[in-house]
């Protein structure tokens, strides 16, 4: 996060901004050493900005905060790779476990990494630009009753739910997002809107193809009897390059009160993935094609971790959509943003004509930046 980035959500909102873990001189009031101490300091409607450095977030929520960190895959030269010039600070905020219970409606989570999200008896949660999330759409061993729940714009999040049968989640938008597994289950009351998402699983894994972490990881489509509209998603499932010998990961469980409409997967020797439910616009693309629907599946090559998803010139997902218009997480009114950056200005590169140990008391610094929205 940035300086130029604060005086930017100072200008939209005349709730407090918080920070934990900024790197600068602390400023009494602003500052906080624990995200404890700055949740307890915060008002409802506040924002909590958490630099890289501090422990992973785990907090119970009961008021209403937006919460952002530095965003994700911002090293460029690590391995998978990071996307370059997004964000001048390469670091992460990870998360330990966030649960939203009542009073916590409203809240935004965006900008962090790896842990565990529970939604509890709640409406208007948005999980958005994240990393490596596990979302239960229950609470922990309590029925839950929760509306309106934006799961949007993440990359490898795991949808699920605890056994709480009885509870209900209306209203779910889980969009353009990269999904390691989606698994709803039977006893509970879903509905929502399931659309421009990515599954891709590549069954030979070797570790020089981006390894797991780039992958999805659990082949469930489990939609528990929930009345989704399933639209505009991608299927890949790979492991052989004929027809016939290429396995389908993927099965749908649940999908009898869902309308699939628009979708794409990748040709299978048999399985699920190739007999749709009720709907209309859904496409198998041949084997042959496995290779030419994303920028980087299944070779990575030299795509970044989360680049690989965009979809390649000539991909058969370019016309799937209604109307022939491309679908994918990188596709639809609210496209996935390369390294999850947060939805606000950030410093993107720093320079000094001068160098490291310029003369005299002054020193010119070029600051480069862009908007995120």
């Amino acid at each position: 996060m940035t300086a130029l980035a604060i005086c930017a959500l100072y200008a939209l909102s005349f709730a407090t901004i918080r920070r934990v873990g900024f790197f600068a001189s602390p400023v009494a009031g602003t500052d906080y050493s624990t995200f404890a101490l700055a949740y307890t300091a915060a008002a409802a409607g506040d924002t909590i900005l958490v630099f890289p450095g501090i422990p992973a977030i785990s907090q119970i929520f009961t008021k209403r905060l937006i919460v952002i960190g530095p965003g994700n895959w911002l090293n460029a030269l690590a391995t998978p790779k990071g996307n370059a010039n997004l964000q001048a600070f390469a670091g992460t905020v990870g998360i330990g476990s966030m649960t939203f219970n009542a009073g916590s409606d409203g809240s935004v989570v965006m900008g962090l990494e790896g842990g565990i999200i529970y939604i509890g008896a709640v409406n208007n949660i948005i999980i958005r630009r994240n990393r490596e999330l596990t979302v239960y759409v229950t609470a922990i061993n309590a029925i839950t009753v929760a509306n309106n729940i934006q799961i949007i714009e993440n990359y490898r999040v795991a949808i699920t739910n605890v056994y709480a049968n009885g509870s209900s989640v209306t209203n779910m938008n889980v969009s353009n997002n990269f999904i390691t597994s989606f698994s709803t289950l039977p006893l509970n009351t879903y509905s929502g809107n399931i659309s421009n998402n990515v599954w891709a699983l590549d069954g030979t894994i070797p570790a020089s193809n981006g390894g797991t972490s780039t992958l999805t990881g659990t082949p469930d489509i489990n939609l528990g009897g929930g009345a989704y509209l399933f639209q505009n998603n991608i299927i890949a499932s790979y492991t052989n390059a004929i027809a016939a010998s290429n396995y389908n990961y993927f099965s749908f469980a649940g999908g009898s009160n869902t309308i699939f409409n628009n979708n794409l997967a990748l040709q299978t020797g048999a399985g699920p993935s190739q007999a749709w439910g009720t709907g209309t616009g859904n496409a198998i693309t041949a084997i042959a094609n496995a290779a030419n629907i994303f920028d980087g599946f299944p070779a990575i090559g030299a795509f970044s971790a989360d680049a690989r998803y965009r979809l390649k010139a000539g991909s058969p997902a370019l016309t799937v959509g209604a109307g022939s218009t491309p679908i994918g997480m990188f596709a639809g009114a609210a496209p996935y943003k390369l390294s999850m950056i947060p939805t606000i200005p950030s410093i993107y590169q720093l320079s000094s004509p001068q160098g490291n140990n310029p003369s005299g008391n002054t020193i010119q610094i070029n600051v480069s930046t862009r908007g995120n929205n």
